[in-house]
This record gives C-alpha cells, sequence and structure tokens, in this order.
C-alpha cells in the first residue's frame, strides 16, 4: 500500500492550492479527484472569478485577501502564467445596506484605495448600468478577475513539479482512521497517509461522515449573455460588480435581499455573466439536474431588464455548478470533529479569490504550523 504524507481528497480551489503548498514544503502528497481538474462537475469552473480585498463578508478576511493577492502574483513569477487581471470592483446597493457598510468598514479599516458614488454619477460613468436614486456605489480601485480552470492547472502543475503523485478519474469510496494513520479506499486501491484533507466541494459533506453536518451543498445557476460587441462591456473597461437590492419597494437596507454579480467579458469570448449569490436551492451532488431550468432564466432576465436595460434582449446560455455552504455563511476550516488526523474544508460561495493563501493555512494546520492569519472564525468546532 503506498505511504504519503499527507492526501487531499479533491483537487479544485482549496485541494489543489494545498496540494502544492505540501509538495513545495518537502512533503510526500497524493492528490486524489473522482473526475479529472478542471472540471465542471464541482464548485471551480465558469471562466472568471472576481477577486476584492475590501471585504463585505467582514473584516476579518481582508488580511486574507491581502496576502492571497500577493500570493497571485508570486505564483503567476513562478509559473509564467497570467492568472490575475486588476480592474475595478463595484458593490452596489442603498448606502445603508450590509453589503455597503461592509465594503465601507473594510476599505476604511485597512485603508484601501477606494471611492463612493451615487447613481447618477454612476450611470455617467457606467452608463450599461441601471440604478434606483436612493443606491450608491463602492469602487475599489485596483481589484481582479482570476481565471479559474487556468489557476487549478498551474496549482497541480506545481504539484507535480514539486513532487506530488496525482491521481484523476478515481472516486474515494470511504476513508478510516487508526493509531494515528488514515486509509484512503478508492474503487480500485488503498493509500495511507499521516493526515488527510477532505477539500471535495459539495461531496465534502458525504466524505467527512459527520451525524449532523453543517455543510448543505447549493444548485447555484450560472447564465452568460451574449452582448454585441463593445468594448466598453470588456475586462479593462467594465468593473465587477456585487449588487445587493431589497426584497420590498421602499429600497431602504434590506432585511430581505437578493444578491447577484456581474463580471466582464473576458477577450476572446462575447459574454457577460451574471448569477444569483443568495436564494439558492439545497442541492444533493449525487442526484443534482444539471439543466438550468425556466424559472432561473426568467429571474436572471428580470435582473437584466432592471439593472441592464440595454442587453435585456441579448441571448442567454445558462449552466449549473455548486456552493458548499455553512450555516453562518463563513468558511470550514480544520480537524474533523472526532478526528485526529481527518481535516475537512468548505468556502461557502465565495472561496475562489483566496485559493492560495487558503493553500498555506491548510498546509499550516495539518503540519500543526503557526498560521499568520488568525482562523478561529472558521474553526468547525464553532458548529459543536
Amino acid at each position: 500500500m503506498p505511504i504519503y504524507d499527507f492526501i487531499i481528497i479533491g483537487l479544485g480551489t482549496a485541494g489543489s492550492a494545498t496540494c502544492m503548498t505540501l509538495a513545495r514544503r518537502g512533503f510526500r502528497v497524493l492528490g486524489i479527484d473522482k473526475h479529472r481538474p478542471p472540471h465542471a462537475m464541482g464548485s471551480h469552473h465558469g471562466a472568471s472569478r472576481s477577486v476584492r480585498r475590501a471585504y463585505l463578508e467582514g473584516t476579518a478576511y481582508v488580511p486574507m485577501a491581502m496576502k492571497s493577492w500577493e500570493l497571485w502574483r508570486k505564483l503567476e513569477r513562478d509559473s509564467g502564467r497570467d492568472l490575475l487581471v486588476a480592474t475595478g470592483n463595484l458593490t452596489i446597493g442603498p448606502p445603508d445596506s450590509p453589503a455597503v457598510a461592509g465594503f465601507m468598514a473594510s476599505a476604511q479599516t485597512y485603508d484601501i484605495p477606494h471611492a463612493v458614488f451615487n447613481a447618477s454619477e454612476v450611470l455617467k460613468k457606467w452608463p450599461q448600468l441601471a440604478l434606483p436614486d436612493i443606491f450608491v456605489a463602492g469602487l475599489e480601485k485596483e481589484a481582479g478577475i482570476v481565471f479559474p480552470e487556468l489557476s487549478i492547472k498551474t496549482f497541480l502543475a506545481e504539484a507535480e513539479k514539486a513532487g506530488a503523485d496525482l491521481v484523476f478519474d478515481e472516486p474515494v469510496n470511504r476513508w478510516s482512521e487508526d493509531h494515528g494513520h488514515v486509509q484512503v479506499h478508492t474503487a480500485r486501491r488503498a493509500f495511507e497517509a499521516g493526515r488527510v484533507l477532505i477539500s471535495a466541494g459539495a461531496w465534502t459533506n458525504g466524505l467527512l461522515e459527520l451525524p449532523e453536518s453543517p455543510l448543505q451543498p447549493k444548485r447555484v445557476p450560472v447564465h452568460w449573455i451574449e452582448v454585441p460587441e463593445d468594448p466598453s462591456l470588456r475586462l479593462g473597461n467594465f468593473p465587477v460588480s456585487f449588487w445587493q437590492v431589497p426584497d420590498h419597494e421602499r429600497l431602504q437596507a434590506p432585511k430581505n435581499h437578493t444578491e447577484f454579480y456581474i463580471l466582464p467579458v473576458i477577450h476572446p469570448s462575447s459574454q457577460m455573466k451574471i448569477a444569483l449569490h443568495n436564494k439558492l436551492a439545497d442541492c444533493d451532488p449525487m442526484t443534482l439536474d444539471r439543466s438550468v431550468f425556466p424559472h432561473e432564466v426568467d429571474g436572471i432576465k428580470e435582473m437584466i431588464g432592471r439593472f441592464l436595460p440595454r442587453l435585456r434582449h441579448c441571448p442567454i446560455t445558462s449552466e449549473v455548478c455548486m456552493y458548499t455552504m455553512t450555516y453562518d455563511g463563513h468558511f470550514y476550516l480544520g480537524k474533523r470533529p472526532g478526528s485526529e488526523n481527518v481535516y475537512g474544508t468548505a468556502l461557502a460561495g465565495h472561496g475562489f479569490k483566496f485559493a492560495p493563501v487558503l493553500g498555506e493555512i491548510l498546509a499550516d494546520l495539518m503540519t500543526d504550523v503557526s498560521s499568520e492569519v488568525d482562523i478561529k472564525m472558521f474553526s468547525p468546532d464553532r458548529f459543536s
């Protein structure tokens, strides 16, 4: 039976980065994925992801976001690949909405270059957008777009270069833990390691084998608008935007709101990406219907008509990915409750921008090294 220091189950966002980091530190590492990453069966595909540092989910994420930006740039230098393109990032909603308030708190606390525009100023600067008069937009001046498929390929290529073994198209059926070692069983064979990380996206829930898991996979329809040839919609001219829209007519700070994002066209495509970020249906990855339903398309068309009215008649193509959510919407990073040598991770739908720093954090956790980043709020123990 092959024996390793660490086995990583799932080679998507966190798994591929952790595999690379541990291998670079000189450990014997095995990475396993039930498909061949990058692939479209989980949470890491879709051509583009936003990267921002003025983080509306809470200022605790900002040091991680700032470190991750540095590590993306380092990975570019190491690999010779262009992974991160700087661009502006707008957070849009009523001025006292949680999204805008969170953006302002992060930007001000960490002195992140930013600006705030009222609705008429947004219309002058980006006439493609339509905002209610009461809305404002917080602009992070240097945020970015990262390319997820190319990034996963790069993490795994660098992991192999550092000596990691990678196994694709081989699902893990079960694991067992005994006397300081963990055995991992696939349909074909077994492996052994001192410690194991389960980073299998929506399948993490089942592989962790917890009686009451705090992880819930969500179905995420993602849409691409076939836009006319227009340089003003392309990356470099058109910002990323994250919207928080109240679910009532008065448009004041919402108790209930709809969140969605819009990403610019990336050359040579003619497609603008748009998707809901909340109000997502629970799903089971084993039985997930990957068809996009008419009501899901109708819902996003309604958003386009209200906030991108010039594009309301453009064709749309769609596909489905998954989030793995926690009860509180924050990451799940750490040792599996009840285990000594099995760790788990879930990213609650907003983790890809952090991939390189997550690789370092998880490598530190699994090697008993004190992390530079305070991650107590992400501990699985908070759900006990």
